[in-house]
């Protein structure tokens, strides 16, 4: 359905809400859509809200955003839409809070930037289980589900100290891969030690169906005799194109390993009393040693943690990460990195900014306005080009390594 967002006046900017299916099996998304629209255009991308609530799952798609226009009282709106992908963890019922959309817009006389917040109103998010699935704990719900397993090494007639390792990967589809539960049993047969990897979990998304694997490698060293195995693992979990509820399975694994072999005591008491001595010298040496290991590299990291902290307040940092936007023709992140050098590479002449800031109009312009272009290569180098003109400019009145050190002591500055 369609709830009821900002006013539709004259002249004001306007958000439509549209969220059509509001309930969904846990796993499966829903679609949420915010539409803004206004009057002229926007030279900067909204600011929108993250929707997160717990136990729900909020992810932007593929190509989330998109350009816009809308017909309102006979004139043509431009906008940009933001599709969101909510999906339920568990059944319930569950609230997103009530949200914000930040707006700056171009007024219709071309003048000044004008800023607008639109509220989102509450959300309600229902989780329901389909009948026949309430025995299922966990509850997976998919439309294809595998298990299988990969054993690297012998699993019987091992040696003390031996090892071999299990692999365990489930493979889903229509589902994000977050949803399979651990997989690997913690208790492990008597005599045999347990050492797991931690988790691999990797999905994507294809013309928006989610799919992906879970992936458990444990490797288990014998330390002792071992008689037993390591169990049958089994996923139920409810298909979603039968409709019905489907296991599956790997089968358990065999592991047997015999005794270490019994030692036998061939040295004297002094022998064995001049091999204890020895050994302890030798283990506090060894604690010395790695103490100043220990140190030593202790210094080292404080040392280049200070020299990377004063780096990334400097204005050659600053502007390192504002070409990397500019390259990147990300504008949002070009605006919000332009701001941070522009403050730390002059405190004033501010008169020389202008050619950026028709720049960055532009810009906003053609991403946001009523006629999108599709071609902003030469709007981009242009700003590039402005960009540098305006730091050599800057350059010549204050010398910029100067502006980025005094910010490391301000006492000493503000004396000057």
């Amino acid at each position: 359905m369609a709830l009821a967002g900002a006013g539709l006046t004259q002249d004001k900017p306007q958000l439509d809400v549209v969220f059509e299916d509001t309930e969904a099996i846990p796993g499966q998304p829903l679609t949420l859509r915010l539409t803004v629209l206004v009057p002229t255009f926007m030279p900067e991308p909204p600011v929108w809200p993250d929707l997160e609530s717990p136990n729900l799952m909020v992810r932007l798609p593929e190509k989330a955003s998109s350009p816009t226009s809308k017909t309102v009282n006979g004139e043509t709106w431009s906008g940009i839409s933001r599709r969101y992908q909510i999906t339920p963890m568990v059944p319930g019922s569950f609230q997103i809070a009530p949200g914000t959309v930040q707006v700056t817009y171009r007024d219709e006389a071309g003048g000044e930037l004008l800023q607008e917040t639109l509220s989102v109103p509450e959300i309600s998010v229902v989780g329901t289980l389909p009948e026949g699935a309430e025995g299922l704990d966990p509850f997976i719900a998919a439309q294809e589900l595998s298990l299988t397993q990969t054993i690297d090494g012998e699993t019987e007639g091992l040696d003390a100290g031996a090892s071999f390792s299990r692999v365990l990967t489930a493979k889903i589809k229509g589902v994000s891969p977050i949803f399979v539960p651990p997989l690997t049993p913690q208790k492990a047969p008597d005599g045999l030690r347990a050492y797991p990897a931690n988790p691999v979990v990797e999905d994507k998304e294809d013309r928006g169906i989610l799919s992906g694997t879970r992936s458990e490698k444990t490797v288990y060293v014998a330390e002792n005799a071992v008689d037993g195995m390591l169990p049958e693992i089994t996923l139920r979990w409810y298909n979603l194109a039968s409709n019905t509820i489907e296991e599956a399975t790997v089968p358990a694994v065999n592991v047997q390993a015999d005794a270490p072999a019994g030692s036998v005591n061939v040295l004297g008491e002094d022998a064995r009393a001049n091999i204890d001595l020895r050994v302890l010298v030798a283990a506090s040496l060894l604690i010395v040693a790695l103490a100043v290991l220990w140190f030593a590299r202790g210094w080292m990291v404080a040392k280049r943690a200070g020299f990377i902290a004063r780096w990334k307040i400097s204005e050659g940092y600053a502007w390192r990460r504002l070409l990397t936007a500019v390259h990147a023709r990300d504008l949002g992140a070009a605006r919000r990195t332009f701001d941070i050098w522009r403050a730390r590479a002059c405190a004033g002449a501010h008169e020389l900014d202008a050619p950026v800031e028709t720049a960055f109009l532009g810009l906003g312009s053609g991403f946001f306005g009523q006629q999108v272009s599709a071609e902003l290569g030469p709007q981009w180098r242009a700003l590039e080009t402005d960009l540098k003109q305006l730091r050599r400019a800057l350059h010549g009145q204050r010398p910029l390594k100067y502006q980025a050190l005094a910010a490391l002591n301000p006492v000493s500055a503000a004396r000057k």
